[in-house]
């Protein structure tokens, strides 16, 4: 038994999405892709790590609540973060960068996957990832509602994306909420209600802290794009 990368990235970017609800504001003039894409890769440059506590909330097509839980988010560059939902139905996710481990305390069971590249095409890469390439896989723009306000919203360029946009929003050089919209309609939000920019982590943030006794399934075998061998996760 392995973890479906596919359905865990999904499942992350209820990680990390989202406005519940548009924004009811007079918003100015939508800028070009090319200003907007410049205006957020520098925005996130300057975020090296980042934390926060969140409210996190699904609605179907109907705008119906399905789901809400609560959690906390860390992350830091390259390709680190930590992901924890404390209610109703605990888990709790670790990247150090090479492998994904995803922990259920109820199950008693942890799940190993190897990331792949097609994690960048998902919003960790916001938090996590190489922000030079998000012109390569999204077309970005940006609305400044105000000073201090600004939403932008990114929609991927490959068909195979796991999902159709995604808002963020901004609060000064804070992340306030982001909003995830899936294939079938259905509504994914964060809403941040405590987050810092730019702490120091303790080394062992992202390593993963498993009970002793935690049953383990580790993933296939992967085999290196350039040879045959097989190598054990």
């Amino acid at each position: 038994m392995s973890l479906d990368f596919n359905k865990f990235t999904f499942k992350l970017n209820i990680f990390i999405c989202f406005i519940l609800f548009p924004l009811m504001l007079s918003a100015a003039p939508d800028q070009t892709s090319t200003e907007s894409l410049d205006k957020l890769v520098a925005r996130l440059k300057k975020i090296e790590t980042f934390s926060g506590s969140f409210v996190q909330e699904s609605v179907d097509q109907k705008q119906r609540r399905v789901q809400e839980s609560r959690g906390e988010l860390k992350a830091q560059r390259p390709g680190l973060f930590y992901w924890h939902t404390k209610e109703p139905l605990e888990q709790v996710v670790y990247s150090d960068g090479k492998n994904v481990t995803v922990y259920d305390p109820d199950l008693e069971q942890a799940t190993i996957q190897k990331v792949s590249d097609q994690s960048q095409n998902t919003p960790a890469i916001l938090f996590s990832g190489d922000v030079e390439r998000i012109g390569d896989l999204f077309e970005v723009q940006l609305r400044e509602f105000d000073e201090k306000t600004s939403q932008f919203l990114l929609i991927p360029k490959v068909k195979e994306s796991l999902f159709e946009r995604l808002k963020i929003r901004f609060e000064g050089s804070y992340l306030k909420e982001m909003h995830l919209t899936d294939a079938l309609g259905q509504v994914s939000a964060l809403r941040f209600v405590y987050s810092e920019i730019n702490l120091k982590f303790p080394k062992d943030t992202f390593k993963p802290n498993l009970p002793e006794g935690t049953d383990i399934i580790r993933d296939v075998p992967f085999v290196s794009a350039d040879s045959t061998e097989v190598v054990d996760p």
